[in-house]
């Protein structure tokens, strides 16, 4: 995604904020709702594991191992969201940062990669998602909508790797649910949430191809929310 992409998104995000106060009389007896939430998360770079479209790669059954191999350890992530009331549902930004660490192995003698990168992916997040609420009682919502990312990685190799470059910015569509049961006598809330997410490519090498279908970026992430009055 480029730059002026994520310029375009941040100026709906700024004039939403900027006219939360005009909101229609079907919500003049709601109020914007400010959260934090944070938890864990898989996820950040999406690496290609089809060795079938890599020149001269060599994958199962016939090689003992795959030439390039992936993981990814469950980290955390945190945030701060503002929810608009529109109509009978809400529209809901925000800013969360999310932590990954993921371990690339490469062994493929017919390309002469072999050794490992690991890498810190760091990412501040601008999700922007129309609310459907299934249930007023539970708060129970249905969130779709768009996530902006801006990536910092950094990364330690070992051994004869191919160069890589990384996409400071990438974006997608994102979908989650978030419920919010729990209600204290100050009229605070808490409650979890659940988001799942699949955009545009962070990372690029000779496993990672532009050509390639698969390489992206993408995340599961869970947690707990806490809702001022």
């Amino acid at each position: 995604m480029n730059r002026i992409y994520l310029f375009f998104i941040l100026n709906i995000i700024l004039s939403f904020l900027n006219s939360c106060g005009n909101v229609s009389t079907l919500t003049q007896d709601r109020k914007m709702k400010i959260s934090i939430q944070a938890g864990g998360n898989m996820g950040g770079i999406v690496e290609n594991t089809d060795m079938s479209v890599v020149p001269n790669a060599s994958s199962p059954p016939e090689a003992t191992v795959d030439a390039f191999t992936g993981a990814t350890q469950t980290r955390y992530n945190v945030g701060i969201h503002l929810n608009q009331p529109l109509g009978h549902n809400e529209i809901e930004t925000g800013i969360d940062y999310m932590y990954n660490y993921q371990i690339f192995n490469y062994i493929d003698n017919g390309n002469f990669y072999i050794g490992v990168r690991r890498l810190e992916v760091s990412q501040l997040m601008i999700p922007l998602t129309y609310n459907f609420i299934l249930s007023h009682k539970a708060d129970f919502q249905l969130k779709l909508g768009f996530l902006g990312q801006m990536n910092f990685v950094s990364a330690d190799s070992f051994g004869i790797l191919p160069e890589y470059s990384i996409n400071r910015w990438s974006g997608g569509p994102t979908l989650g649910i978030s419920v919010s049961p729990f209600r204290f006598n100050n009229g605070s809330k808490l409650g979890m949430y659940f988001d799942v997410y699949r955009g545009s490519r962070i990372y690029t090498d000779f496993y990672n191809q532009k050509a390639f279908e698969m390489p992206g970026s993408g995340f599961i992430k869970f947690g707990v929310k806490y809702q001022f009055k």
